[in-house]
């Protein structure tokens, strides 16, 4: 769209904020099947409402086993499956067969690996993985298939861990954390080792975009991480959500709740991962700084989803989008009411 160029990259012109939905306009048949389609939506709504309920309890449940992680973590895992499925079917997803994929090495122009015995989701405990942001579904699904802690960004690039529930705080929120405590993705990655907690899924973007595009990551969200194959090696994940009707999982403007609501009135959205894992990583950044291996991971990452480009477009962008998206809603919703009657009053 003209109007939002601004925020477009320059050497791309993509701009990874505008909603895949923005273009579409329902007709008539559309708004009535809206209408009748409301009493499942409703459902759908309470079914996720439970799922976040399930999810606090099991939080509640495994926090007692904290001094006995070993024991703690199967059962983590296996509430937290539970409860991210029924989230995720509560919004509407279908699984689709074939849904999960390794990498086509070919496509990402690497090297095949001599060995392919490589599954997907075999990150084990202090494994980073580096993921891209759309939306609310990110972190269901990851923690769904990985229950891992989650890394996002705070306003300086400094990373901040978060618990399953913390974290869907964080991806439905407008502001980003202003700063944080001094902490490393080391740190982190060898306390989730240590305590049982799963692997480190890192969201190094910081902002969540319409998935056309992967947005600059900040050295800072890396300071401390002398290579990304230490010290528990480093997986890549790709998410792929259907594109079409009039919404999709793609969350870059509007509030937490209106996302969900629109989430539950779709029919329906499916999902597609793509995973690389961390001994195909460490072939492909063998030899590298560790800076060259971050600009590495993130080309890599761009060709992991389909259609997407890196961008020189940074997290802080996204804010001034979501202000001046809301701002032109109601600049048209004003003259959309107003219209009406300054022709009335010519009339007159």
């Amino acid at each position: 769209m003209e109007k939002f160029r601004q925020f477009a990259d320059g050497g791309t012109g993509v701009n990874p904020f505008v909603p895949p939905w923005s273009h579409y306009k329902a007709g008539l048949l559309g708004r009535l099947f809206k209408v009748v389609f409301l009493p499942v939506a409703v459902m759908r709504l309470c079914t996720f409402a439970m799922a976040i309920m399930w999810l606090a309890l099991a939080e509640l449940i495994c926090w007692p086993l904290n001094i006995i992680p070993v024991l703690r973590r199967p059962l983590h895992w296996l509430l937290t499956y539970a409860g991210c499925c029924m989230a995720l079917i509560g919004l509407g997803f279908w699984f689709v067969a074939g849904g999960n994929q390794i990498a086509d090495h070919r496509r990402l122009k690497l090297a095949p690996p001599k060995v392919t015995n490589s599954r997907c989701f075999d990150a084990r405990r202090g494994c980073l993985v580096i993921a891209n942001m759309q939306g609310l579904a990110d972190v269901l699904y990851l923690g769904m298939k990985l229950c891992p802690v989650f890394v996002f960004p705070a306003a300086d690039g400094s990373p901040v861990a978060y618990s399953l529930l913390g974290a869907l705080r964080r991806v439905g929120a407008r502001r980003t954390v202003p700063s944080a405590e001094p902490q490393t993705l080391a740190m982190i990655a060898e306390a989730a080792h240590a305590g049982w907690k799963g692997p480190v899924v890192v969201f190094p973007e910081g902002a969540r975009t319409n998935g056309t595009a992967i947005l600059a990551w900040k050295e800072s969200t890396f300071k401390g991480l002398d290579s990304m194959d230490k010290p528990y090696g480093t997986a890549l994940m790709a998410l792929e959500y259907s594109r079409g009707g009039a919404y999709t999982p793609h969350h870059t403007v509007g509030t937490a709740f209106q996302h969900v609501l629109h989430h539950c009135i779709q029919p329906f959205h499916t999902v597609r991962s793509c995973w690389l894992p961390s001994s195909d990583v460490a072939n492909a950044i063998k030899g590298k700084s560790a800076s060259e291996a971050r600009a590495f991971l993130r080309t890599v990452l761009s060709r992991m989803v389909p259609g997407a480009v890196e961008v020189e477009v940074g997290a802080e962008k996204h804010q001034d989008f979501m202000a001046f998206w809301e701002a032109s809603q109601r600049k048209g919703y004003t003259k959309a009411t107003t219209k009406p009657a300054s022709k009335a009053s010519k009339q007159s």
